[in-house]
């Protein structure tokens, strides 16, 4: 199984958030740790795709604590659920408002941190975060957000939150091929 796109190493919680369901995800321009230009979810389409999406320090925290479980059940070509998902994933950690001044030097840290076969799904935005925030209906700063976007960029599922397994199941339902 062979992953095209950025890493979405998630953010869940039990309760589901219905507000945007059903509607195209909006355009996010990123730009992944490997200088590729990324923008979510032109590039994304044609398989069903998890997007984690982090702006502020806590929520990318809590965002990590998808990293594993993701990575074991989605990305891992030598798990036999490889045979079974296929998605994009992609982590977008977001640089808004003030935290735009250390954009460069955290893009440095993030990349000096991370595996390189993980580089091509951990994405950066820097920019304004209102259209997003309230496209998205991501109100709390301190939580991340998931989602699950179809193939063709629709928002098919939406949680925030820590790593919680009985979401994940429910996740690899939706994408299962």
């Amino acid at each position: 199984m062979k992953l095209k796109t950025l890493i979405i190493l998630i953010a869940l919680c039990p309760m589901y958030l219905l507000a945007q369901l059903n509607t195209l995800f909006p355009e996010i321009p990123c730009v992944d740790l490997n200088e590729k230009a990324i923008t979510i979810p032109n590039d994304t389409k044609g398989k069903f795709t998890l997007i984690g999406v982090a702006f502020s320090e806590q929520a990318q925290k809590d965002l990590y604590s998808w990293s594993q479980p993701v990575y074991n059940m989605f990305m891992d070509e030598n798990n036999l659920n490889s045979m079974v998902y296929d998605p994009n994933v992609h982590l977008i950690l977001m640089f808004t408002g003030a935290n735009q001044v250390v954009y460069n030097k955290a893009k440095q840290q993030i990349t000096d941190g991370s595996e390189e076969s993980l580089k091509d799904n951990i994405v950066l935005f820097k920019g304004k975060m209102e259209d997003y925030r309230k496209d998205l209906d991501m109100k709390d700063r301190k939580s991340p957000y998931f989602f699950v976007l179809d193939k063709m960029g629709k928002i098919i599922y939406k949680t925030k939150g820590r790593y919680s397994q009985k979401v994940l199941n429910e996740v690899a339902e939706l994408i299962e091929e």
